[in-house]
């Protein structure tokens, strides 16, 4: 169950999209907090400690410019929003403060195909680490209930743990998903259909309906992103064990490549290794 929300921003266009985004998110399924968090690292500037800049005087200008930030975003509900200024390095911080959240929302802060171009050293650092799920917003993305889910299917997303994780985020929306196993080229495996019936029908049966397919491609990203392209999905879910997800899913790739369509959000649903 979602019913705290957790939105680092950084001031760029992307935290604007994952501000509204989350928000919004926040408005449709009911949750009862959603807060704001900017994390401050003051930087050295000049090695002459005279010519520093006090950081008290580096915080109080961080903290207007947040609140500046925040005056300029539309908030689509209205209500009073939480803010808070952190001091720390930014991934490390958001890791920690996820402990006391059900979900983040992270926005991007390029127009790359890289990850870490896209979403920054950060993202790809609390996507591996956090405690919780983790929603990652490209820039323009807007929320849409969500009708249609895209549940990338691979040995690890079908584990009992994680169908039953991801039901029940899907309880809030009953959209109808996508069961989506990508067969590489040199992939002479299919996919375990009976594997996800089972699952699927443990009790209680499932409340949504849902296809179940495999496509070819070179590469999962390429498999995904062709499925995207063709379907109204509204988000894309991975399940990946903490830590190394980028590298696990794409470990054929020298590049950590991403698995979104330009404009789909991606949710990283964690389970334990």
């Amino acid at each position: 169950m979602i019913t705290k929300i957790l939105i680092p921003i950084d001031f760029s266009p992307g935290a604007e999209a994952a501000l509204m985004y989350g928000e919004a998110l926040a408005a449709s399924i009911g949750a009862e907090a959603v807060k704001i968090i900017h994390v401050f690292t003051p930087q050295t500037a000049s090695a002459d400690a005279i010519t520093a800049v006090p950081v008290a005087e580096l915080m109080d200008e961080a903290d207007e410019n947040m609140n500046q930030f925040l005056a300029t975003v539309p908030n689509p509900t209205g209500s009073t929003r939480q803010g808070e200024l952190m001091l720390g390095f930014a991934a490390d911080r958001i890791v920690k403060e996820s402990e006391d959240y059900d979900l983040v929302v992270l926005g991007a802060n390029g127009n790359t195909d890289l990850l870490e171009e896209v979403f920054g050293s950060v993202a790809s650092t609390v996507v591996d680490k956090a405690t919780c799920p983790v929603i990652l917003v490209p820039q323009g993305g807007v929320f849409q209930n969500y009708k249609n889910i895209l549940y990338a299917s691979n040995n690890l997303s079908l584990s009992r743990r994680a169908v039953m994780n991801f039901r029940e985020f899907n309880d809030l929306f009953h959209a109808r998903v996508h069961f989506v196993h990508v067969k590489e080229e040199d992939d002479e495996g299919e996919v375990d259909r009976q594997a996800i019936f089972s699952k699927l029908f443990s009790t209680p049966d499932p409340n949504f309906s849902f296809d179940i397919r495999e496509v070819e491609a070179k590469t999962v990203q390429d498999g995904l992103v062709a499925y995207l392209e063709k379907h109204p999905i509204e988000l894309a879910v991975m399940v990946t064990k903490r830590r190394g997800f980028w590298s696990q899913l794409f470990h054929k790739s020298d590049t950590k490549q991403m698995i979104l369509h330009p404009r789909t959000p991606v949710m990283v649903l964690h389970v334990e290794g």
